[in-house]
């Protein structure tokens, strides 16, 4: 089994046994606190100081939160949420993917633990983009991803019948789905890539 299909085949394995299929956006901080009873810990300025908005617990029993962006979960600006939603999904990530091998390492402080996911190697830019990878997958699901689409090809097609061929109209579509989802226009970009639903045309 490639990476892909085993990041894949992990993801839809949590999709069945905590996720609901007909909520969007993932509603990630409740899977984490109410189904797999994990600690969402409050972070004074985890975001200013190490460049992330959420990160493990070295005993992998919670998340820390940046203590701003969690404060503005209910109220804050919409893309407050997504970011803040997508790092989680990557801590799960982690938390599915990588808790093995990192329960393996001895960390001395949170620092240590916090550059063990986010050094420079190839090792550790390989297990960031497995995270990453999750994340997309998690939060945006590909049938629903699809059936967006199907919609919007069925009605540029009566118009535009080589609308696939406009990157204008490619980056249109992902603005106008990725609230859905509650993420960024640029991970819809990416999943339709992945996903083999409106990859990029190469020039």
């Amino acid at each position: 089994m490639n990476g892909i299909s085993r990041i894949w085949n992990a993801v839809e394995d949590f999709r069945r046994a905590y996720v609901r299929e007909d909520t969007l956006p993932v509603d990630v901080l409740s899977i984490v606190e109410l189904k797999l009873r994990l600690d969402v810990i409050p972070f004074d300025d985890l975001s200013a100081k190490y460049g992330i908005e959420a990160a493990l617990s070295r005993d992998f029993t919670g998340i820390y939160v940046d203590a701003k962006s969690y404060e503005l979960w209910e109220q804050g600006p919409e893309w407050k949420h997504n970011r803040l939603r997508f790092s989680v999904a990557h801590e799960l990530g982690h938390y599915i993917l990588h808790r093995e091998a990192a329960a393996k390492v001895e960390f001395k402080t949170f620092v240590e633990f916090a550059r063990y996911f986010n050094a420079d190697d190839a090792i550790r830019y390989q297990i960031e983009q497995e995270a990453n990878e999750f994340a997309g997958k998690l939060l945006v699901p590909s049938e629903r991803l699809r059936g967006y689409f199907d919609n919007f090809s069925n009605e540029m097609h009566k118009t535009q019948p080589r609308f696939y061929l406009d990157e204008l109209l490619r980056q249109k579509f992902a603005d106008s789905v990725a609230p859905k989802f509650g993420v960024h226009a640029k991970a819809i970009m990416t999943r339709l890539e992945r996903e083999g639903i409106w990859p990029m045309l190469l020039t």
